[in-house]
């Protein structure tokens, strides 16, 4: 018996003097106890894509989605600013489910597992509320505009909330370019009030509808509008953007924290 720990602890020294794979180890072990079993390495099952519950509705409440958070170290979060705190009960991503984050101002926040740049665009959300029921929102609670929206000629309408003050004014990174609205026009409706008309959503617009010229005059001084297409830069003819979609300034002296976007 003495010798037969001596033999296994002279083939076991190696193993330790560096390092090896998983399939040299079982290959060692292997020769060691014949015809014991080699388990390989288990890869988890992905599971099935998330499904809207059957009669689910169109989200009426805003959806903020930040590209990352503190709660998340650097990984994208979910916030209702209209809700409060255990309101929502969870919330799905592209068919990724949320995790619960801390409330922020008794509003529910919920974390994703990456920054919000890798995930595909249009983003599709879930929403089940504490109550039992649930709803879905693409991109920005987007819904049909309905008969309500003025002169009837809009047929979508979406609410973004600002993502704080840059320059001076209100700003908002919308995750949409500005093509994607449509040729235009496209009418952006500030909780204000204020109204401002975009004719083409392919170029840059300031200040003044259809002219979209720099007027320092005019009621909407400080609107900006970029549709994020390319080039990035500081140029009126430049229309890129960092995050690659539509950048929104409201106009000076305008502290609305939403803007609703008809088209």
């Amino acid at each position: 018996m003495g010798r037969l720990l001596i033999i296994l602890a002279v083939l076991l020294m190696p193993l330790h003097s560096q390092a090896y794979t998983l399939q040299e180890c079982n290959a060692a072990c292997a020769q060691l106890f014949p015809g014991g079993p080699v388990v390989p390495p288990v890869t988890p099952p992905v599971g099935p894509p998330v499904v809207p519950p059957a009669g689910s509705k169109v989200c009426t409440m805003p959806i903020t989605f930040e590209r990352d958070s503190d709660q998340g170290n650097g990984a994208a979060a979910i916030l209702f600013r209209t809700m409060q705190a255990g309101s929502v009960s969870a919330v799905t991503v592209n068919s990724e489910v949320a995790r619960l984050g801390k409330p922020y101002k008794n509003a529910p926040v919920f974390l994703m597992s990456k920054s919000g740049d890798q995930y595909a665009r249009p983003l599709r959300f879930i929403v089940q509320t504490s109550d039992g029921q649930a709803c879905t929102a693409t991109s920005g609670s987007e819904a049909p505009a309905g008969p309500a929206t003025p002169t009837g000629e809009y047929k979508y309408k979406a609410t973004y909330d600002s993502y704080g003050v840059r320059n001076g004014r209100q700003a908002w990174r919308i995750n949409k370019k500005g093509p994607d609205f449509g040729p235009g026009p496209v009418k952006f409706v500030f909780s204000s009030g204020k109204e401002f008309i975009v004719y083409n959503t392919s170029k840059n617009c300031r200040d003044v509808p259809k002219s979209c010229g720099r007027n320092s005059k005019a009621p909407m001084h400080g609107f900006v509008f970029k549709p994020g297409i390319g080039p990035n830069g500081e140029g009126d003819s430049d229309t890129g953007t960092s995050h690659g979609g539509v950048y929104l300034h409201a106009p000076w002296k305008d502290n609305s924290k939403e803007v609703t976007v008809y088209w």
